[in-house]
C-alpha cells in the first residue's frame, strides 16, 4: 500500500487532509484513471519551458484514502503570483460539493502555509459555491464534444454523428481530395517546418479576432512534450500547409489542443477534413476519444460560433468541469480584478 507523506495540513475532523506527492505517487494513485496531460508528470516539462515552476503535487486523503490528486503551477498575472492546476483536481472517486469545498480549503491554508505572495488559486470544479469566483483573466469552458473512436471503423465511427455532420465530412472529405490536398501526420517536424504551419495560424489569429501566443510557445510544447504527447497533422495544397492540428495525447484520450486555417482553406473545407482524418487515423490507433476541446455554454456564450462547428462531430456535449478562480487573499485579489476591468474601460473607449 502507498503511503504518502503529510504536508502538515490537515482537516480539524482529522478525516481529510492534504498530503504532498513525488511525481512517482501521484502517478501510482491515479493508477488506471483517465487524467488530462496537464496533470500529469509529462506536463511539468513544457510548464518549465515557459518558466513556471511546479508548487507541488498533492493528494485529498479521506479517511486514509486517495479521493482526488491534483498538481499546481507558479504563474503572473500584473506582476502577482497564482497558482494554475490546468484541468485538475483528477478525482478518484466521488466528486461531491462538500470535498470539493474541503479539498479548496485545505489548498488555501497550504498555500498561505507555504507562500503568503500567492494571490489565488485556479482550479476546476464541478459546482459553483461561495469561495469560487469567475476567472480575472483566460476563458474556461464547462462543456465540450468529444468524438467517439471506440468504433473504430471510420463508418461506425460516422454513423454516430449527428445527420449534417455526417453529411459534412463526407462532403468535406471530398471537396479536399477534389481539390488536391494531401492531408498527413507531421510529428518530428524541423523549426523552419514548423515556422511555416505558423504563418497559418497569424492569418487564422488576423481573421477570427485573438492574439497567438509567440511561435516558440508551440514549438516548445512539441518538443518538450514529445511525439508520444504532441502530435501534429496537416493538410497541404501544392505543398503549401492551409490547415493543422497539434493534439495533445494522454493514455488512450486524444485533445485536439490547438488548430489553425488559412482563408483559402474554407473553400475546400480544409478543417473539416482535417478534423475527420485525424479522428480515422486515432482511433485505427486504437485511441477511444478526440476532445475538440470547448463549446459554449449558459456560463461561456461565447463559444457558442466555434461550438456550432463542434456538434457536428458527436451526438451530445460532454460536461467537463469549469475553471474558477480561488482567493488567498481577498483583498488583494479584488483590487486585481478593478484594477484589469479599469484597464480594459479605457482601452474600450480608446479603440485600442
Amino acid at each position: 500500500m502507498t503511503t504518502y507523506p503529510r504536508s502538515g495540513v490537515s482537516s480539524d475532523t482529522a478525516q481529510a487532509a492534504l498530503r504532498s506527492l513525488t511525481a512517482r505517487e501521484m502517478r501510482l494513485a491515479i493508477g488506471n484513471t483517465p487524467a488530462p496531460l496537464e496533470q500529469l508528470e509529462p506536463w511539468e516539462a513544457f510548464e518549465r519551458t515557459q518558466g513556471r515552476t511546479l508548487f507541488g503535487r498533492y493528494a485529498y486523503i479521506v479517511d486514509g484514502k486517495p479521493v482526488a490528486v491534483i498538481a499546481l503551477y507558479r504563474y503572473q498575472v500584473a506582476g502577482f503570483t497564482f497558482l494554475w492546476a490546468k484541468h485538475g483536481p483528477v478525482w478518484l472517486k466521488e466528486q461531491t460539493p462538500q470535498r470539493e469545498r474541503e479539498l479548496r480549503r485545505l489548498l488555501v491554508r497550504e498555500v498561505r502555509r507555504r507562500d503568503n505572495r500567492v494571490v489565488f488559486l485556479r482550479l476546476h470544479a464541478r459546482f459553483r459555491a461561495p469561495d469560487t469566483r469567475e476567472l480575472m483573466s483566460s476563458i474556461t469552458y464547462d462543456r465540450t464534444f468529444v468524438i467517439d473512436l471506440r468504433p473504430g471503423d471510420p463508418e461506425a465511427i460516422r454513423a454516430a454523428m449527428p445527420k449534417d455532420g455526417r453529411r459534412g465530412v463526407r462532403r468535406a472529405e471530398r471537396v479536399a481530395r477534389e481539390a488536391g490536398c494531401q492531408l498527413a501526420e507531421e510529428t518530428g517536424l524541423d523549426r523552419a517546418q514548423f515556422e511555416d504551419l505558423y504563418a497559418v495560424l497569424v492569418a487564422t489569429a488576423k481573421r477570427d479576432g485573438f492574439r497567438p501566443h509567440p511561435s516558440q510557445t508551440y514549438w516548445d510544447m512539441l518538443t518538450s512534450l514529445g511525439p508520444s504527447h504532441a502530435r501534429v497533422f496537416v493538410l497541404r495544397r501544392d505543398g503549401v500547409p492551409h490547415c493543422w492540428d497539434i493534439v495533445t495525447v494522454s493514455g488512450k484520450q486524444a485533445t485536439a489542443y490547438y488548430g489553425a486555417s488559412s482563408n483559402e482553406s474554407r473553400t475546400f473545407r480544409g478543417a473539416e477534413a482535417l478534423d475527420w482524418f485525424v479522428a480515422c487515423q486515432l482511433a485505427a490507433e486504437g485511441m477511444t476519444g478526440l476532445d475538440l476541446m470547448g463549446a459554449e455554454s449558459s456560463r461561456v456564450p461565447e463559444l457558442y460560433t466555434v461550438g456550432r462547428y463542434k456538434r457536428r462531430f458527436a451526438s451530445h456535449p460532454t460536461e467537463v468541469d469549469g475553471a474558477w478562480d480561488i482567493p488567498v487573499h481577498p483583498l488583494v485579489y479584488r483590487t486585481l480584478v478593478q484594477a484589469r476591468r479599469a484597464r480594459h474601460l479605457v482601452r474600450d473607449r480608446l479603440g485600442m
